[in-house]
């Protein structure tokens, strides 16, 4: 078994299936299809997602009861990394490549549990695309099959440190534009500094999401992933904000992005909209634009739901600092059934230059995983 996990999450991890202008996931999907259709007898479904990107759905029945599911696309390999990103590399028992950990290693134990004699019967497996850019992988899937299928529990191989992970905070995503008006530098109160209107803006918000109580998944969280400010000059041909640098001049616009993990299901897009549009009021700004990019929510599987992974020993992991993870759209959509993630890499390496996976935690993933989907 080593030998062959090995060398198939080598060859997923030499095949790109990052997105950009050049790359994106076809030749991976069309790597699994061969592969599943050489070594298995499920039925192989081919789900277009846009012109040439696509969704790959295997099943050993049309009843499912349990649906495994990984994404095949990485993040675009950075400039940092010093080792060829496309060439796997054993060093001692690690091997490096772009997606060892996040996560061609959890594709090529799907793939491998995928083909067994004594795989369990009404098993699907979804192998998506676009999971590290804007979910339309999953989104597509939902559209396609959520009144077709009835799970009874959906596993995720999109996991860390060979530990359970049962729940995950939202993610809330806003552009924001507000106008404030300019002023001589010398006499700041005829004008509205829209840079430090926004400041304080911000920090009402900090403290109105801090107000609501922390929950099993931890504090809510805000992240300010950009800001921009300056004096108003107009747009350039891409609609882009051209702004003035004059120190003597009170800046009259703010562009920002706020991130938002939210605990609770209070805290959404319209709610921090609306509280935004309120703090501008008294702020003096004028709204210019307010876009709500990203809007999701909570998932959480309570572990009493989970009782049959007892007998495994594992571990769970943290969730009030676990990013958001794409299965709650599942979950949401499929009412709310067990659903959890588990996977061998470590948080540390995902997304990062040298990324890489322990062979050994593989080879552990991989008996894992038997143990749940094989007639043993």
């Amino acid at each position: 078994m080593k030998n062959t996990l090995i060398k198939l999450t080598s060859k997923l991890i030499s095949i790109p299936s990052w997105v950009d202008e050049k790359t994106n996931e076809s030749k991976i999907g069309e790597f699994i299809i061969k592969y599943l259709e050489k070594n298995s007898n499920l039925k192989i479904e081919k789900q277009m997602v846009t012109n040439n990107r696509f969704n790959i759905f295997a099943k050993n029945s049309d009843d499912i009861e349990t649906l495994v599911i990984g994404h095949i696309d990485t993040v675009q390999p950075s400039k940092s990394w010093t080792k060829n990103p496309i060439a796997p590399e054993i060093i001692k028992d690690n091997l490096y490549g772009l997606g060892s950990t996040d996560m061609k290693s959890g594709i090529a134990v799907m793939l491998q549990t995928a083909i067994l004699k004594k795989l369990k019967p009404n098993i699907a497996f979804l192998f998506y695309v676009d999971e590290e850019y804007k979910f339309i992988g999953i989104k597509k899937f939902i559209d396609n099959y959520s009144n077709k299928l009835k799970p009874k529990q959906i596993i995720s191989l999109d996991g860390l440190e060979l530990s359970i992970c049962n729940g995950c905070r939202g993610l809330i995503k806003l552009n924001i534009i507000v106008k404030g008006k300019s002023a001589h530098a010398a006499t700041p109160n005829e004008g509205i500094n829209a840079i430090t209107q926004t400041y304080l803006l911000i920090q009402n918000l900090i403290n109105w999401i801090n107000k609501f109580n922390k929950s099993r998944l931890g504090q809510s969280s805000i992240n300010i992933a950009y800001i921009n400010g300056g004096q108003y000059k107009g747009l350039d041909s891409n609609n882009n904000l051209i702004l003035g640098k004059q120190g003597n001049i009170i800046p009259d616009i703010c562009q920002f992005v706020l991130e938002i993990r939210p605990n609770n299901t209070y805290i959404n897009g319209n709610s921090v909209s609306k509280f935004i549009k309120n703090q501008c009021q008294q702020l003096n700004l004028v709204i210019y634009e307010i876009k709500i990019c990203e809007d999701y929510k909570q998932w959480f599987t309570p572990k009493n739901r989970l009782y049959y992974l007892n007998n495994l020993n594992l571990n769970y992991k943290k969730i009030d600092t676990t990013g958001f993870i794409d299965i709650q759209m599942l979950w949401e959509k499929f009412n709310k059934i067990p659903c959890f993630t588990i996977g061998a890499g470590e948080q540390s390496k995902a997304h990062s230059s040298d990324e890489y996976i322990n062979i050994q935690k593989l080879i552990k993933l991989q008996e894992i995983v038997n143990k749940i989907l094989t007639l043993y």
